[in-house]
């Protein structure tokens, strides 16, 4: 198995806007997708958070695997799940935020839709955020 070191590897999980920006460019894209199964992936892109440019390193989950893996975070006993937007402080990787949407699936679609929601969203503040019926 190849060892993952040098320039690369550390400049896709780089927190540092500019340097991530950099690796996106390099390798003509616009996003990357880290991991991806139908109910979750792991997305990093570039998007604005309070006026300044960050990493969003976001893991993206189906409200059926967000009720599995977070149940403890919906309280599903109280009420139906809704979609959400949680937003962690920002570490080295960039701002961890985890996206919760009632979809079938995760598929490229999905992603992009979810990239464009994130990035139109002005008003994003660290927490959770829930909306949608």
């Amino acid at each position: 198995m190849g060892q993952r070191s040098g320039k690369g590897v550390d400049a896709a999980f780089s927190g540092d806007p500019a340097v991530f920006s950099d690796y996106l460019r390099n390798k003509g894209l616009d996003f990357l997708v880290l991991e991806e199964t139908a109910a979750q992936a792991r997305v990093r892109f570039i998007g604005l958070f309070q006026g300044d440019e960050v990493v969003w390193d976001c893991r993206f989950v189906t409200l059926d695997e967000a009720r599995q893996r977070f149940a403890e975070d919906l309280d599903t006993a109280a009420r139906p799940p809704r979609n959400f937007i949680d937003i962690g402080p920002p570490g080295a990787t960039g701002v961890p935020i985890r996206v919760g949407l009632d979809i079938e699936r995760i598929d490229k679609p999905a992603i992009l839709k979810m990239i464009v929601m994130i990035r139109n969203y002005k008003r994003l503040k660290r927490g959770r955020h829930e909306f949608g019926g």
